[in-house]
């Protein structure tokens, strides 16, 4: 049953290629009666009847419901003989049927699904000939392909649809109709295939007008049918705007507006004027092998294998394109079958005794005989024997099947094609990163993105027809109205700038910053929107993180110049107090050998100096002892992140500057014991001075490299230049304080380095070659991973 409505066909109106097709097997098996059926819950339905009225009839009183398990054909010479069928109502009643034929029809995966049947109110002892029987066998066959294409269309055209809704870009025809039928939009892909210049030509135009003759009334019904809320299909003629001739299947869909009912028509038109042309071809086959049925023009052949003698019909003849008066011969035959297909021919068709099967089928190619042309041949034949199974005689049909192998080729490279092109749209609408908002001149949305009911957490039936300022938070929710009246008084494009960053409102009352691309199109005379949104909120946060990072560390480096300073002033001061304590003593001894009413008060003014001065040497110490400690507040960092974070600053402008950066990093990154802020002051100075080394240099090349040492124990960081490099007078003394190359320079920045690096454990350097460059190097403790783990077990 489930194959059966898989077919699609029941309870479906009448089709002539149905009911030809049961004309012809009662006019060939010279029956008044005959149908094609199919069974399914209790009941035997008529597709195509000849010779009775009803249309359906109960299943268990239909003879088909034996008919339809058995393998081939059955024939009942007298019902009312037969012990299953003689107390039918159908056989003691009304009409009183006496003679039976039927086959069953089979899917394409085996199964039964129908029955193609003649029956007769009178007996035939004789039963059917062999010519009629191959006749009902090829209608079968004939009727079993029609639904297996039919079945094939069906899922072509439900590919097509789901592909043409989806692809936007695609080649097929997509329109946007309004409720009465006039154009609001076409695809690009729709304007080249109806070869339109730009939409604007025909915006607003009559849809229906462009079709003409049956193509209009049947383009009428299926807007009809979308205007009520169902799909509307349909097949017909539409020439391009150029003129050129062009088939078109169509189907026609409402757009459902927020009240549940149809605001507008979607239109979806593929060009199958190549299927269509091929789709006819094929009708006309069909025809042919129809007319050559009634007037037996089929290609009819017959052989006696025992004269040797043939019979060919002129349509057999033609199929091979023999002349009439052409002597038949196997020999002439085998010589015109495709050299591929030939031993198998023979071995069927010629062979002296006859297989498990007295009907073999073979379908083949053959090269014409009169033009050489390569064509699609199916022959069905049956042989004859005599009672001591000799064969006697072989008979059979021949059909130019070349329109149905290229039918099928053509439908299998279509279906290839669908799913290609399905594939490549699904991996495009994976990597869409912003949402799309469409709303009206009023600000009400009418189209919602899957990326932003992500984004929002809106989802589309909750806001598709509410105002578009919701999506925002006050106050600019307060001002977007009059903004929009603004604009629809004055023209004023405020609204519409693009680039435009603002703040944007989720569901759940969140906000985030979003940067806002808007167009602006008219359809109908109205205005539409079109917002493309981006959210901001990583962006901003790795902004305001590389800004909070660029004031740490230069408050830290102010720190530590002030300390460095601090140091040296101290060390510098300390001795010439040293010198004054000394002189001062010296004078008291002396004026402890004089006399006279001054000294005493000499005596006292000197005690008090060398008092103020060991006190003033004592602060000096006290503030050398306080720089020299360098305690830091040191944390396990990542080496790459660190690094990755300094060189963000200190690189800034180096493309600009021509300078062409090079990080050489461990493959798993280590971890460091370090200050992250003094580290990344040693890291930021070292290259920014490299940066300035290279400013009257060509080549530009700046490395950044770590590397791991002392079997783990250590990491060695390195900056190199391709600069002036430095002179050896400067590389002696180059981390002592205030010395520098540089004419603004303070000359502490190295000194500062090397304190913090020697504060961490570590040691600085520096290697330098003049006119080749400078590299410095500095090294830190590295922490391993036991060391981590016993860390955290603790």
């Amino acid at each position: 049953m489930a194959a059966v409505r898989d077919l699609g066909v029941l309870d479906t109106p009448p089709e002539a290629v149905f009911d030809d097709v049961v004309l012809i097997a009662a006019q060939a098996c010279r029956t008044p009666m005959g149908s094609i059926g199919f069974l399914v819950e209790g009941r035997h339905w008529f597709k195509a009847k000849v010779g009775f009225d009803e249309v359906e009839i109960p299943a268990d009183l239909s003879i088909c419901a034996f008919t339809i398990q058995q393998p081939g054909l059955t024939v009942i010479t007298d019902l009312r003989e037969h012990p299953e069928f003689r107390h039918n109502p159908f056989v003691t009643g009304e009409p009183g049927l006496r003679f039976y034929a039927g086959i069953a029809l089979r899917n394409e995966n085996g199964f039964p699904v129908g029955t193609l049947t003649v029956v007769d109110c009178e007996a035939r002892p004789e039963g059917l000939s062999p010519v009629q029987e191959r006749t009902l066998l090829a209608l079968a066959r004939s009727i079993q392909r029609e639904m297996k294409l039919r079945k094939a269309e069906r899922e072509l055209a439900q590919k097509t649809e789901m592909l043409d809704r989806l692809h936007a870009s695609s080649e097929d025809c997509i329109t946007v109709l309004d409720l009465e039928g006039r154009l609001r939009f076409m695809s690009e892909g729709g304007c080249r295939a109806m070869e339109v210049e730009t939409f604007a030509d025909i915006e607003g135009c009559d849809w229906l007008d462009f079709w003409t003759g049956p193509s209009a009334d049947d383009a009428r019904r299926a807007v009809l049918r979308a205007k009520l809320g169902e799909a509307g299909r349909f097949r017909g003629f539409c020439p391009t705007l150029a003129g050129t001739p062009k088939w078109w299947d169509v189907i026609v869909t409402p757009i459902m507006g927020s009240d549940s009912k149809p605001d507008g028509l979607l239109a979806i038109s593929r060009d199958i004027t190549g299927l269509q042309h091929a789709e006819e071809s094929l009708r006309q086959s069909e025809e042919r092998l129809r007319l050559a049925i009634e007037t037996t023009g089929l290609g009819i052949w017959d052989l006696n294998t025992l004269t040797g003698e043939r019979q060919w019909t002129a349509e057999a003849r033609d199929l091979f394109g023999f002349a009439p008066d052409t002597t038949i011969s196997q020999e002439l035959v085998l010589e015109r079958i495709h050299p591929e297909d030939r031993e198998r021919v023979a071995d069927t068709a010629y062979r002296d005794q006859p297989g498990d099967s007295l009907t073999f089928t073979n379908t083949f190619r053959i090269i014409r005989a009169d033009n050489g042309e390569e064509r699609w041949i199916t022959s069905v034949g049956h042989t004859l024997v005599d009672k001591n199974g000799r064969a006697t005689r072989k008979l059979g049909i021949a059909q130019d099947v070349t329109h149905h192998i290229v039918a099928e080729e053509a439908l299998r490279a279509s279906q290839d094609d669908l799913l290609r092109q399905t594939a490549h749209l699904q991996s495009i609408l994976a990597t869409v990163p912003d949402a799309m908002v469409v709303s009206d001149e009023k600000g009400i949305i009418r189209s919602f993105s899957a990326t932003a009911v992500k984004m929002f957490g809106y989802q589309p039936e909750e806001i598709i027809g509410t105002s578009v300022k919701y999506l925002m938070p006050v106050p600019y929710r307060d001002n977007h109205e009059g903004f929009m009246h603004r604009y629809r008084q004055t023209g004023e494009r405020r609204i519409t700038e693009s680039g435009r960053v603002a703040v944007a409102q989720r569901k759940d009352g969140s906000t985030f910053p979003m940067e806002v691309h808007l167009g602006e199109m008219e359809s109908g005379g109205q205005r539409f929107f079109t917002a493309f949104i981006r959210d901001l909120t990583d962006r901003q946060y790795t902004e305001k993180r590389m800004q909070e990072l660029q004031t740490e560390l230069a408050y830290m480096s102010r720190m530590t110049a002030m300390g460095e300073m601090g140091s040296t002033l101290a060390h510098e001061v300390n001795q010439p107090l040293t010198a004054i304590t000394g002189y001062l003593k010296g004078c008291g001894m002396i004026l402890d050998r004089m006399d006279g009413e001054h000294v005493p008060m000499l005596r006292h003014g000197i005690e008090g100096a060398v008092e103020e001065a060991q006190r003033a040497g004592e602060v000096i110490r006290q503030l050398r002892a306080f720089v020299a400690r360098g305690e830091t507040d040191q944390e396990v960092e990542d080496l790459r992140k660190l690094i990755e974070e300094a060189s963000a600053l200190a690189l800034a402008g180096a493309k600009d500057k021509g300078i062409k950066v090079d990080f050489d990093l461990p493959h798993e990154s280590p971890k460091v014991l370090v200050s992250r802020v003094q580290i990344q002051q040693v890291l930021l100075n070292l290259v920014r001075n490299a940066m300035e080394a290279m400013q009257h240099v060509g080549e530009r090349d700046l490395t950044i490299k770590a590397e791991v040492e002392d079997e783990g124990t250590m990491v060695r960081l390195s900056v190199k230049d391709t600069g002036t490099g430095l002179a050896p007078s400067v590389q002696d003394k180059l981390f002592t304080p205030f010395t520098t190359t540089k004419k603004a320079g303070m000359g502490v920045g190295l000194s500062i380095c090397r304190t913090i690096i020697e504060a961490h454990g570590g040691k600085i350097w520096a290697d330098s070659t003049q006119g080749e460059g400078t590299t410095f190097h500095f090294t830190l403790k590295a922490v391993k991973e036991e060391e981590l783990a016993e860390a955290a077990e603790a």
